[in-house]
């Protein structure tokens, strides 16, 4: 063989040995790529039938539900009229007082004593004026005679009309006291239960200071605030189901008697007051109260549980399993019934879609996620699996 040839054979070696060399290299990292893809890969989101819902045909009636507070249509805080010394208080907290009935006493001996001053001061004015009006009518007789003049006339007149401004100033006065001395016996202004007593007797209290708290337990009224978005549904006179806490057994009916002209600051709520008779005082005043009131007749149509219907500011939207990836898909609702938990919904979901009613916090767009069927038939469940968390 020459060496010509020799060379070319060794050449041609070399040459296919370095294909080889280069299509492993490739081969190596394509698998390394692979490895690398498939470790890397997010496993599916697995979801049971528990956690989806589907669209159905449910009874819906618009109801909402009120928090609010049980208050008395008819209270009194009686305050002192008098500055004085609290002689007697004869009622305690629990006690039903009639209207214009006696509840405490102040002590009256300054007053009294205030009152006999009055009186000669009265006396003291009415001898003034008497000497004053004889002086006035002498001295008219004298001017028409030409024996005094005019000015002289002019200042028996002045002391005249000084002495009768004193006397009616004596006689308000003594009205100021008589009128203290009414006020120091303390009446009741309504009929009811005394639920709050504030002094004690030999206090002294000043003028204005609170004495008793009554209130009427016959006719009750349930504060209640509701939002701003239910405000146009809710009318005069809607009749309401009042709940009440510790009574869990018992509802009541009530009837809203008035809504507020304006919204409460710091909540943007409006109180709706709702009136509630009460018999047999079972309730109380303080109380905490739930009012629901249907705004709209029971009617059927398309709905999902609220737990299923998520919102974002003005967006509503729900999670579905399409296919083996997470939806994140907008949806139109409409009446919300709150006693049933549902909401309806417009528009936006299909009754043969899979929704996701349990709440998770890590929902993605287009995550991989697929549905765990009872035996397994549907789907080979991999090696490792990744459970959405509940939020």
């Amino acid at each position: 063989m020459s060496r010509r040839a020799k060379w070319w054979i060794a050449g041609a070696v070399l040459g296919l040995t370095a294909i080889v060399a280069a299509g492993a290299v490739t081969v190596q990292r394509r698998n390394a790529q692979q490895e690398a893809e498939r470790k890397g890969a997010k496993p599916p989101l697995e979801f049971t039938q528990a956690d989806v819902v589907r669209l159905q045909r449910r009874r819906l009636s618009l109801e909402a539900e009120l928090p609010g507070t049980l208050q008395a249509v008819s209270q009194a805080t009686v305050r002192a009229k008098v500055a004085a010394e609290v002689k007697r208080v004869l009622v305690r907290e629990g006690d039903r007082v009639n209207a214009g009935q006696t509840v405490a006493e102040f002590d009256t001996a300054q007053l009294r004593a205030q009152l006999a001053e009055r009186n000669a001061a009265i006396a003291s004015a009415q001898a003034e004026l008497g000497t004053a009006e004889r002086n006035r009518k002498a001295n008219e007789q004298l001017l028409k005679q030409n024996f005094i003049s005019q000015n002289a006339y002019d200042t028996t007149e002045g002391v005249y009309q000084t002495k009768l401004a004193a006397l009616e100033l004596a006689r308000a006065q003594l009205e100021q006291t008589q009128i203290a001395l009414t006020d120091a016996v303390v009446r009741s202004p309504i009929s009811g239960l005394v639920s709050k007593r504030y002094v004690q007797p030999g206090e002294k209290v000043g003028f204005d200071a609170m004495l008793l708290a009554i209130v009427d337990l016959s006719q009750l009224e349930v504060q209640a605030q509701a939002p701003l978005a239910d405000i146009a549904k809710i009318e005069l006179g809607m009749l309401a189901k009042v709940e009440v806490e510790g009574l869990p057994e018992r509802s009541f009916t009530g009837k809203v008697e008035r809504i507020n002209p304006s919204a409460e600051q710091g909540t943007r709520s409006i109180n709706v007051y709702v009136s509630l008779k009460n018999e047999g005082s079972l309730l109380k005043t303080g109380m905490f109260a739930r009012v629901r009131l249907t705004m709209a007749a029971e009617r059927e149509t398309a709905a999902l549980p609220v737990s299923a219907v998520r919102g974002e500011g003005a967006q509503t939207y729900v999670w579905l399993i399409a296919g083996s990836r997470l939806e994140r898909r907008a949806v139109s609702i409409g009446t919300r019934d709150d006693r049933a938990h549902l909401v309806e919904i417009l528009s936006g979901v299909q009754a043969s879609e899979n929704v996701i009613a349990t709440k998770f916090d890590n929902l993605q767009h287009g995550l991989p996620a697929r549905l765990k069927r009872d035996g397994g038939a549907q789907t080979v469940e991999p090696a490792t699996t990744s459970t959405p968390t509940p939020g």
